[in-house]
């Protein structure tokens, strides 16, 4: 049995506990951490990317609004042909592509070409009539820039009743807008031409390009844009890497942006930090245990030579196999043959000297006031000679009992002086009154009888007491003093209490 491996075998068993929680804590604070980073930098990508396509969408509708209320553009008395004149140097000093303006009708004059033509059939002129409001075409092919390009296209003056005017935005522009990137590992598209006569997303294809991603629900992602809805997926890419993709609509557009975070590149470099972060813990701990086992080696040194030397004075005992049961019978199996030395047996006070021993310790820490009581038990030997020892015996434990019982506060301290004779030291009184009022409760509180159902002998208690002050604080002093008053009780007719006078 060696007590010092017993503790390294617990020390090594809590480290791997407290090792494997770090652990644990580690990787779910990482967790979280990225799960917070992830979100706000996809808020931030998207504000920013807003932010991006509102300026360049404000850009024109500004424009636009300006040159509807030019009062020659607007002029119904002048022929398109005419107007479309003072429309162009607009676009030279704002560099647009296309501007255009058109009657109720859908005849159409623009700035690219001199003739004119009917953009009656258009659906965002369609749209513009009948909504009254701005409205962005889907994509559209350019032969002028042979480049993609949208036409944003409002009604003059908020009335639809005059035509409309309308500019293209280069699909060149919108995708440089796109382009923001915080993150590597984060990219921007939009969806447009989303929606058809059905309402159905036809160009959800781009999202399956190259099968990207061919998990996903084409109807379901359909409905949600119907419903003009905010929503997550992930998805498998063709390199098997793991991506989120959320689709939000984009404000005064028919677009939805649509944001791919590949999780693998953005965790790659953030995983191998936490993977360092655990390797550091593991070292530490070992490295912690090691210099726990060393100091436990040299601590406890002492305490295996203790267990080996003591099983020559208290044999061995326990059968089991584990060392923590053995060394714990063994070590009460100490405990109890020391307190054999050290309180009675009968009583479970305090034997004289260690009574003495302890109660010299009390007054040195302590500067309180001390009563010491010695209580000598009444008619102990009428009992033992009249009713046998046995009696005597029952009487003595009850007598202790009750002591124990009435000095219950844990500064006191009891002990067990001789045969019939207790000793207490306390200092929970107030003042010698109130002490007074206690040893007359303690009077009553110890006196009685014993019968054997035929003799009935009563049994009181003869108590004196000694106060400690500023010349009397010795606790053998004490004692001859409060023996002393133990007499004058005695001399008095026992069943009562006496206080040292100094004469």
């Amino acid at each position: 049995m060696n007590i010092s491996h017993s503790i390294r075998k617990k020390i090594t068993q809590y480290i791997l506990l407290c090792l494997s929680l770090l652990i644990i804590f580690n990787i779910t604070y990482w967790s979280y951490n990225q799960y917070s980073s992830i979100n706000n930098l996809l808020t931030r990508n998207r504000t920013v990317t807003e932010n991006n396509v509102a300026t360049i969408i404000s850009k024109h509708t500004n424009l636009l609004t300006a040159i509807s209320n030019d009062d020659i553009v607007k002029n119904p008395s002048l022929l398109l042909s005419q107007r479309i004149e003072f429309v162009r140097s607009y676009q030279e000093a704002f560099n647009i592509e296309i501007l255009g303006i058109s009657d109720i009708n859908g005849n159409a004059a623009t700035t690219y070409r001199d003739s004119m033509e009917n953009i009656n059939y258009r659906s965002y002129f369609k749209q513009a009539i009948q909504q009254n409001k701005l409205i962005i075409s889907n994509l559209i092919y350019s032969p002028i820039s042979n480049s993609y390009i949208y036409i944003i296209c409002i009604p003059f003056s908020s009335s639809s009743n005059d035509g409309v005017i309308f500019a293209s935005v280069s699909y060149a522009e919108i995708k440089d807008a796109l382009a923001y990137q915080e993150n590597m590992s984060i990219k921007n598209h939009i969806l447009n031409t989303c929606i058809d006569d059905n309402n159905n997303c036809r160009n959800i294809n781009i999202l399956k390009s190259d099968k990207l991603y061919s998990s996903l629900d084409n109807n379901k992602i359909s409905l949600n844009i119907k419903n003009k809805k905010t929503f997550s997926y992930h998805a498998i890419n063709s390199n098997h890497q793991l991506e989120l993709l959320t689709l939000r609509p984009l404000k005064n557009t028919p677009w939805y942006l649509v944001s791919t975070l590949n999780y693998n590149q953005y965790l790659n470099e953030r995983f191998i930090f936490i993977i360092i972060n655990i390797l550091i813990s593991i070292l530490t701990s070992v490295a912690i245990g090691y210099y726990l086992m060393k100091k436990i080696a040299v601590i406890t040194s002492p305490i295996d030579t203790f267990i080996k030397e003591s099983t020559f004075i208290v044999p061995m005992q326990s059968e089991s196999k584990n060392d923590n049961i053995n060394i714990s019978h063994h070590f009460n199996n100490i405990i109890n043959t020391t307190k054999d030395g050290v309180y009675c047996s009968r009583t479970n006070l305090l034997n004289r000297k260690y009574f003495i021993q302890h109660a010299n310790i009390m007054i040195q820490k302590r500067h309180n006031d001390f009563a010491l009581l010695f209580i000598d038990l009444d008619n102990l030997k009428t009992i033992n000679d009249t009713l046998g020892h046995h009696y005597g015996d029952d009487v003595i434990k009850m007598f202790a009992q009750h002591v124990t019982s009435f000095f219950n506060q844990p500064s006191d301290l009891m002990g067990r002086f001789g045969g019939d004779e207790f000793i207490v030291l306390t200092d929970n009184f107030s003042s010698e009154i109130d002490l007074i009022a206690k040893l007359q409760s303690l009077n009553t509180e110890l006196s009685g009888s014993v019968s054997n159902g035929n003799i009935i002998i009563p049994f009181s208690a003869s108590i004196g007491v000694a106060l400690t002050d500023n010349n009397t604080r010795d606790i053998e002093q004490l004692i001859i003093n409060a023996d002393k008053a133990v007499y004058d009780s005695k001399k008095k007719g026992k069943n009562c209490y006496s206080f040292y006078v100094n004469h």
